[in-house]
């Protein structure tokens, strides 16, 4: 690890820009060559805090080695990747899996700070998850219902979450 005031000169620089659903954004280079900037990733994992208690854990910082390659697969490197849902406490975790509105698995990787379910302004999700299956990095989720997609740097596994409509029959009067 490094810090932000020994950023070498040369070798190759990974930056990611995010975006929180509240309008907040980061742009941070994250590593350089093979190491990483400490201050960076303190820096992202504070961003992608759990929006319900604010509680920060420290991220997989191969888990933003995913999203800066799938970027760069989609040619979009410079893109703002929006995040959605970042770390979750275990707290926040169950509320969501016991409010029945989402998908939220009860082993969660987001409970572990190594997942985050995104979208990328301009690509469509679909783009994302092959993107992001072609990498065999980790878990992919996608949830075309939401357009957004789940990556993960646990098992590789990948899944897609699209709840059946209610199916109502038309009953005609009979003439």
């Amino acid at each position: 690890f490094i810090s932000d005031g020994d950023v070498p000169e040369d070798g190759q620089k990974y930056e990611l820009k995010l975006m929180r659903q509240g309008g907040e954004i980061i742009d941070v280079i994250y590593r350089v060559g093979d190491t990483y900037v400490l201050e960076s990733l303190d820096t992202l994992s504070d961003f992608l805090r759990d929006s319900h208690s604010d509680e920060v854990k420290n991220y997989n910082p191969r888990t933003f080695d995913v999203l800066h390659t799938m970027l760069r697969k989609l040619n979009r490197s410079s893109s703002v990747i929006e995040v959605l849902c970042g770390y979750r406490t275990k707290e926040t975790n169950d509320a969501l899996r016991e409010s029945g509105t989402t998908n939220a698995a009860e082993h969660s990787e987001h409970i572990e700070a190594s997942a985050l379910d995104i979208r990328v302004p301009g690509i469509p999700a679909v783009q994302l998850r092959n993107a992001a299956l072609s990498l065999g990095a980790g878990g992919v989720g996608y949830y075309p219902k939401g357009q957004f997609v789940h990556v993960d740097t646990g098992p590789v596994r990948k899944w897609t979450f699209a709840p059946r409509r209610a199916r109502h029959r038309c009953r005609h009067p009979h003439a």
